[in-house]
């Protein structure tokens, strides 16, 4: 059998070399498996480590520069083969390679790609990209460090200030509450407390946050709830304007079987449901009040034991 030459370098070939005449080097070479540009740029927080190439911020799953650098490479320039799903794709940083600033901040670091055919694994390619990082903070880091954003308000309020245990209760499960929801998504916060007449406000990151915390006090207390809206501004881009939100929260200082005391009369508290209270004087006869009635009327109150 005659011998058969790569027509591209003139190598010997034998009759498994792949297509075209051409060995199995020169064939990568025109038939790449895979093409990626020579260096890709990314944002990294450096507060969150938060990740973004052009404006949306990405939250990495793990909190790790190793793993974010190739989870962007994945996301920024393997998307498309990583869809057909006909490449298996390994990446090792070069750490050789690795600039770092004065502060001991990765710069840049070198990655080699190899993609691995897997209808045959004997096909396999490597290709090198530079990954260059900046830092600078998102946006939710920017108003963290600030300390003074916020979008809503929930105003937590008392009929007298003898009854305050009852927001400091509040407040310590809010904190713990809101703590558990930072951790999941961080543009959820408390931006500062301020202490007020009878009570205190809650000055909220996110619209969303609001709704959460109602929601939460809603399987612990019992309260009035009235809701308001400024227009603070108005977003150009969306044609929307923009309002801030608040929330007055008035808690019923009692709960069921407590005693208190209206105009001298004596009654317990039978039952609670919404916006009602239904009493139970000492003659049994029960009466139905509206939550706005306790506010309204001075109230003593025996806590039951």
């Amino acid at each position: 059998m005659p011998n058969r030459f790569c027509a591209i370098c003139g190598r010997e070939i034998n009759t498994y070399s792949p297509h075209f005449s051409m060995c199995y080097k020169c064939y990568l070479k025109e038939h790449p498996l895979f093409e990626i540009p020579d260096k890709i740029s990314i944002k990294v927080c450096l507060d969150c480590l938060k990740y973004t190439k052009k404006e949306d911020w990405i939250d990495p799953q793990i909190k790790d520069l190793d793993y974010i650098i190739k989870d962007a490479i994945e996301r920024f320039i393997l998307k498309i083969y990583l869809k057909k799903a006909t490449i298996d794709f390994n990446m090792v940083l070069d750490e050789s390679s690795a600039i770092y600033s004065s502060k001991d901040l990765l710069k840049s670091i070198n990655v080699k790609i190899t993609g691995i055919l897997k209808e045959n694994i004997s096909i396999e390619s490597s290709q090198w990209i530079q990954v260059i990082i900046e830092y600078e903070l998102c946006k939710n880091c920017v108003n963290l460090r600030g300390g003074s954003y916020f979008l809503s308000i929930i105003q937590l309020r008392i009929i007298d200030e003898k009854y305050l245990s009852i927001i400091e209760e509040a407040l310590d499960k809010i904190e713990n509450y809101v703590k558990s929801i930072f951790i999941k998504e961080q543009r959820h916060y408390i931006s500062k407390i301020t202490n007020e007449k009878n009570g205190i406000d809650l000055f909220l990151s996110t619209n969303e946050l609001m709704n959460y915390i109602i929601s939460f006090l809603r399987g612990n207390y019992h309260f009035i709830l009235k809701r308001s809206k400024k227009l603070v501004g108005r977003d150009i881009q969306r044609g929307k304007n923009l309002y801030r939100l608040k929330s007055l929260i008035k808690f019923l200082p009692f709960g069921k079987n407590d005693t208190i005391i209206i105009k001298n009369k004596k009654y317990q508290i039978d039952t609670i449901i919404k916006n009602k209270v239904i009493l139970k004087d000492e003659n049994h006869i029960k009466y139905t009040k509206d939550f706005d009635y306790f506010f309204n009327e001075p109230i003593k109150i025996i806590k039951d034991k």
